[in-house]
């Protein structure tokens, strides 16, 4: 089974990828700024992504009609910002119990853990290219929190979740 082909689709429908594809390219440039390595496979996706390699991804996790924090007690109107919250992840492997069944030693399970420091940081510090779609100023604001998944299947997942206007 093919991909729907939607090379005739309106410049209008092509907003939240456009903003997905913005996205991860400012996460990478913001690597690029710190030297500091990615792994080679890099993409955004709709749905959680498979963590079975080393990959930046970004995902989509909702969107929904008004400004970034806005709490819903009210109808809003059409015309307000559309808002997204995003999964931002960088996953790598990580030292896991050799075949003789000895576990990693301290020294690299603390290797392990620096690249995922390195990894938070610069993710979080990320967000401040978030909120700059606009060339004449800032737009609505950025939420953002980060979090440290557990080792899993010899990989560990650094997660941004952003929410931020889509421009």
């Amino acid at each position: 089974m093919g991909v729907t082909d939607v090379s005739g689709a309106s410049d209008d429908a092509k907003n939240l990828a456009n903003f997905l594809d913005g996205v991860l390219e400012k996460v990478i440039t913001t690597y690029d700024s710190y030297s500091m390595p990615l792994p080679a496979r890099r993409y955004w996706t709709m749905g959680s992504p498979a963590i079975d390699c080393e990959q930046l991804t970004v995902h989509l996790l909702q969107m929904y009609l008004g400004p970034p924090g806005d709490e819903v007690v009210e109808p809003r109107r059409c015309s307000d910002p559309r808002t997204a919250t995003i999964n931002i992840t960088v996953s790598r492997e990580v030292p896991t119990v050799g075949q003789s069944g000895n576990p990693p030693s301290p020294e690299n399970i603390e290797k392990g853990s620096t690249v995922a420091a390195y990894d938070a940081w610069i993710l979080m510090e990320s967000i401040n290219e978030f909120d700059q779609w606009d060339p004449v100023g800032f737009g609505l604001g950025v939420i953002a929190t980060l979090e440290v998944d557990e080792p899993e299947g010899g990989f560990q997942t650094v997660r941004l979740v952003a929410t931020m206007a889509v421009p």
